[in-house]
């Protein structure tokens, strides 16, 4: 990868994968948001990696089971207050409850975390276009 047109091929090829990516998954979340409904669930079941919520939607139970948040920063506050007992939102299609997410801001992290990648290899691959000259 010594020439910069191998570079620039790596570089764009990054760019789409990111941006595709983080854009159908940041789509995906907010149509899901958009249309659902909520409910309050109950933590039932953690281990050290997933933690399971149980919630009641006319009448029946339904069990959605999701991975804990990191252990870094602001996220670490989250995992250790889900545990077993806990109260959280739960984001569920109201035409098929059993299609249900816990209702976090984490959700939005990791595709804006893509589009951003993205956007810093599209421009860092189109860089030597942009008719700046190196002293």
């Amino acid at each position: 990868m010594g020439s910069w047109g191998g570079r620039t091929t790596l570089l764009t090829l990054i760019a789409v994968v990111a941006l595709g990516f983080g854009a159908y998954h940041l789509w995906d979340i907010w149509n899901f948001s958009r249309t659902a409904s909520e409910a309050q669930g109950v933590v039932i079941e953690r281990t050290s990696t997933r933690f399971t919520t149980e919630f009641t939607v006319g009448g029946r139970i339904y069990q959605i089971e999701e991975s804990l948040p990191s252990t870094k920063g602001a996220n670490l506050q989250a995992r250790m207050r889900l545990q077993p007992g806990a109260n959280v939102t739960v984001l569920y299609d109201r035409a098929a409850p059993q299609n249900a997410r816990w209702k976090s801001q984490r959700n939005w992290a990791f595709p804006v975390a893509l589009c951003f990648v993205g956007i810093l290899c599209a421009l860092s691959a189109f860089r030597p276009y942009w008719g700046l000259q190196q002293r």
